[in-house]
């Protein structure tokens, strides 16, 4: 804690959890607000990091300054690779390894699950395991010392940029200090993170279909968006007779004509017809892979399948909540 202060770091009224061993974040002093600040320099992109005779290091030509690759690297050896996440993410692929090749395929192929499902055990649980205590800043995952110690949550907190370009945290928590999901939908929660958590929001899966003339190419990357209106709209490009959604909102329980009034405010700067009708066969689309998906599972049992079964039910319980059309 020292030397995280002495290259910039902020940690005020914060420890780490007991139990299980080096795992989470809470306030010293529940009663008094806690500041976590991690300078730029102390932000480590993950294609910087690797792993050499099993302990993270950061690259040698990553330009990191050597004050700070050495303080990564006794971070990383002091308190395990975040708290036990590395074991955690073994067992989880161990798990995915043992399904059945049809519905493997199946999570590869609809869902998003290749960097989970494909290829070698080794790098695929590395992988996973530095996603999953990431944080994202300009674009690209980094790791951030004692934020990839914590926990997320549905009630967690937003790391925000200060204005020196630290990421900080800051608040008042009773127990444990959690981080938000942010952006994530509940498929996106458990590609990210290896869990299953409801949430009021759901996104498209990628897709292609017929929009008019066009075809429309639909992504699920919330984080490529423009500020349209008063809130954060996909962003859509038009090229060559095809239509681009970085992503597309398809139920939001805070506001249920929301998706579909931008859809069709989307389609209308497009001078695309039968938006309506376009709409619904998007809606039928993710709705059917994830009943099929549902139908897959019945025929499983364990932790894993169980762990899908409650994704895609809350997935299904988010899609279901877009009703109407807002006029934009």
């Amino acid at each position: 804690m020292d030397d995280f202060r002495a290259l910039g770091g902020v940690a005020d009224n914060v420890a780490q959890g007991r139990w299980p061993p080096g795992h989470g974040l809470f306030p010293t002093d529940p009663a008094k607000p806690f500041l976590l600040s991690v300078p730029d320099n102390l932000l480590f992109r993950i294609r910087d990091v690797e792993f050499v005779n099993d302990r993270m290091r950061i690259k040698p030509d990553s330009g990191a300054a050597p004050a700070e690759r050495d303080f990564f690297e006794r971070y990383q050896a002091a308190f395990s690779s975040g708290g036990g996440g590395r074991e955690e993410w073994t067992r989880l692929i161990d798990m995915f390894d043992s399904l059945q090749p049809e519905l493997r395929n199946r999570l590869v192929a609809d869902f998003g699950m290749k960097p989970i499902v494909e290829g070698e055990r080794r790098d695929r649980i590395l992988r996973c395991f530095l996603r999953s205590r990431a944080i994202q800043r300009r674009r690209e995952n980094h790791l951030a010392p004692f934020f990839d110690l914590m926990n997320r949550g549905g009630n967690g907190l937003h790391a925000k940029s200060g204005p020196q370009g630290e990421v900080q945290l800051e608040g008042r928590a009773e127990g444990e200090i959690l981080l938000a999901f942010d952006h994530h939908d509940s498929l996106g929660i458990f590609n990210a993170y290896g869990i299953a958590a409801p949430r009021a929001h759901a996104f498209s899966l990628p897709l292609r279909t017929k929009a008019g003339p066009f075809e429309l190419v639909i992504g699920r990357d919330p984080t490529i968006n423009t500020q349209r209106w008063d809130f954060p709209a996909p962003q859509m490009r038009v090229e060559s007779g095809t239509i681009h959604l970085s992503y597309l909102t398809v139920g939001n329980a805070s506001s249920p004509r929301m998706p579909r009034g931008i859809f069709h405010a989307l389609m209308r700067e497009a001078r695309v017809g039968r938006a309506e009708e376009t709409f619904d066969r998007i809606l039928f689309i993710n709705r059917t892979k994830f009943l099929k998906l549902l139908a897959e599972l019945d025929a499983g049992r364990g932790e894993l399948v169980s762990r899908l079964h409650r994704m895609a039910l809350f997935q299904l319980a988010s899609l279901a909540e877009c009703v109407g059309a807002r006029e934009l």
